[in-house]
């Protein structure tokens, strides 16, 4: 049975394999770029250490930090696993774009009156810089929040604080995304209506663990179906 989206405020988006190619583009970029630190602590070739990074995430999932992995399996220094994570994330943000549409939904989302928020996890000046490389930061957003890694305060959290501002109800917001176990379990857990975006690792986890609890009430391969779903006379 379909949810009634008649009542819809507001509309939550994710940025990392949501608005843009993450996967495709900047996670790739990281690995390549740290792959040279750890070849030449395990001895191994570039690509080798690539390709590890790649395996040991899909062995133990997305959520897993790989670089941890890494020094206890070649019994490195501990301080070893933040400076491979750290070299990991800082890369150079350049060459990314938005996907097909991306601000064509979102004006027509503004036109149609939908409070829109982006909400992104990550380190703060790197997810700042991929908004101003995208050019989100003009005034498509009501509010952009970035829940900072390693913080007390996860996505679940500024959902409530988007709730608060916009004076809205759960069931009045739309929250769009590719984690199933980070946003759309946080906006299903919240009572919100939850719409997976079908693109990238993440959702190529879902897709190996279907037999997960935690559904989706959509999904779309395009972020411009969402105004299909919320659809309404400008």
């Amino acid at each position: 049975m379909e949810n009634d989206l008649s009542g819809i405020k507001a509309v939550i988006f994710d940025l990392d394999d949501t608005l843009y190619d993450c996967s495709g583009t900047l996670i790739v970029r990281g690995r390549r770029q740290v792959a040279k630190t750890i070849a030449k602590l395990i001895s191994c070739s570039e690509e080798e250490a690539f390709r590890l990074q790649n395996d040991l995430e899909e062995k133990h999932g997305t959520k897993c930090n790989v670089y941890d992995y890494i020094v206890a399996m070649y019994n490195l220094p501990p301080s070893c696993g933040k400076r491979l994570l750290d070299e990991y994330i800082c890369v150079e943000i350049s060459d990314i774009t938005l996907f097909p549409g991306v601000i064509e939904t979102l004006i027509q989302l503004k036109k149609q009156k939908y409070m829109l928020f982006l909400v992104t996890s990550g380190e703060m000046l790197v997810q700042k810089n991929k908004i101003n490389a995208l050019g989100l930061g003009n005034n498509y957003f009501d509010k952009i929040l970035i829940v900072e890694r390693d913080r007390e305060k996860k996505k679940k959290d500024y959902f409530k604080e988007i709730m608060q501002h916009g004076n809205l109800r759960a069931e009045e917001i739309i929250c769009v995304g590719d984690k199933i176990d980070d946003e759309i379990a946080a906006g299903k857990t919240l009572g919100m209506i939850t719409i997976l975006f079908e693109h990238g690792r993440h959702y190529r986890t879902f897709l190996q663990n279907k037999g997960m609890q935690i559904k989706p009430d959509y999904t779309i391969k395009k972020i411009a179906d969402v105004l299909e779903l919320v659809r309404r006379p400008v």
